[in-house]
């Protein structure tokens, strides 16, 4: 066997870093001209035909980020402002401060986080991270670094927001709340069904921190009016029977009516890759490849009992459905036309009983 095989030549970079040359796939061109020049011990000529790709160079960064377009340079040194919402300050600081150290040596860069509280009200305080570093490819690294923290930091908050479509109108109000409360089923209570002014059908979940991420969000919703153009509006929406979230009937933590529209199910698929590719969304929707419509009727977090030992709240864990299902399966809510597509807040219908979930954007689709 060929020498060349066993103890190939090696090509020395950077940072002692020793490459093997690939001897076999002739098709490299510059891979053949470094072995050549490397077995003919010019090192110099080898260097110079194997250029390593620099996956963080100028050129991928702005394909990969636009935000990189706003790094600054002064006095040879780089500087981007980067918005983090106050919530994450401490995630990206540590116990500490030991994440801010571990990130600043990792890319050579000097990161500046401000004060999660306001200074006596001073506005014209710095309210943006900031990464300061000696090359253009060292703070572009942090900022990627602190991006892919930050999504894990807002992968283990609940949801502050959903957008989807609200279904509390008259014809999607049919009384099934009293009817399954007229049978005074076991376990079965008020407490664990939605408030009929409160009927919706969601299309996502964000995490939204601040005012800044909550007007991304709706921006990002309005950008969504594109995908209108190949579908029918209003969206018809057609209510009818029911399903669970888990699959034992007789440990249900969800019921849930199934909602059909097809306009809707192709608009609702391309909104969600939309909000994934923002990073605000809930790591669970984040996974998702398209969207499950649904409207949800009964939850064990809607019903808290108060344990009778203690002051402090316990939520039940499930609820029996059998018989729901058995008698109410196939039930008919009716259908509606939705003309537009909410962003609202979360827990907001419960604070105020009567009233539906308060607004922060609405996309119109007459």
């Amino acid at each position: 066997m060929s020498r060349n095989i066993l103890a190939p030549p090696l090509v020395y970079m950077s940072n002692n870093r020793r490459y093997r040359v690939n001897l076999v796939h002739e098709d490299f061109n510059d891979q053949r001209q470094a072995s050549q020049a490397a077995m003919k011990g010019n090192l110099h000529n080898a260097k110079q035909a194997y250029n390593e790709r620099d996956l963080y160079g100028e050129e991928h960064n702005d394909e990969i980020d636009d935000d990189l377009s706003d790094i600054e340079c002064q006095n040879s040194i780089f500087k981007l402002k980067i918005h983090v919402a106050s919530s994450f300050y401490g995630g990206l600081i540590g116990f500490k401060g030991a994440t801010k150290r571990r990130l600043e040596t990792e890319t050579s860069t000097e990161i500046m986080i401000p004060p999660r509280v306001a200074d006596n009200g001073n506005k014209s305080r710095e309210t943006n991270v900031i990464i300061k570093g000696k090359t253009r490819n060292a703070v572009a690294t942090a900022k990627r670094k602190i991006d892919v923290l930050v999504a894990s930091l807002r992968g283990r908050m609940n949801a502050t927001h959903f957008y989807g479509v609200a279904l509390n109108y008259d014809e999607i109000l049919e009384n099934f709340q009293e009817l399954i409360l007229s049978a005074q089923l076991p376990s079965i209570d008020e407490s664990l069904f939605q408030l009929d002014s409160s009927l919706h059908a969601t299309l996502g979940a964000c995490v939204l921190m601040d005012d800044v991420e909550r007007n991304k969000a709706a921006t990002i919703l309005q950008s969504c009016r594109e995908f209108l153009a190949n579908v029918k509006t209003p969206f018809k929406v057609h209510v009818r029977g029911l399903e669970i979230m888990n699959d034992d009937p007789s440990a249900v933590r969800v019921l849930y009516a199934i909602v059909d529209s097809p306009d809707l199910q192709l608009f609702s698929d391309r909104c969600l890759q939309r909000f994934i590719e923002s990073g605000f969304m809930t790591a669970r929707d984040a996974q998702r490849e398209r969207v499950k419509l649904h409207m949800t009727l009964m939850n064990n977090r809607f019903k808290e009992v108060y344990s009778p030992d203690t002051s402090t709240k316990a939520i039940t864990k499930t609820f029996d459905a059998r018989e729901i299902l058995k008698r109410w399966g196939d039930f008919d809510f009716g259908s509606v036309l939705c003309k537009e597509i909410l962003l609202c807040v979360i827990g907001s219908s419960r604070e105020n009983k009567g009233s539906f979930y308060k607004i922060s954007s609405t996309l119109k689709c007459e």
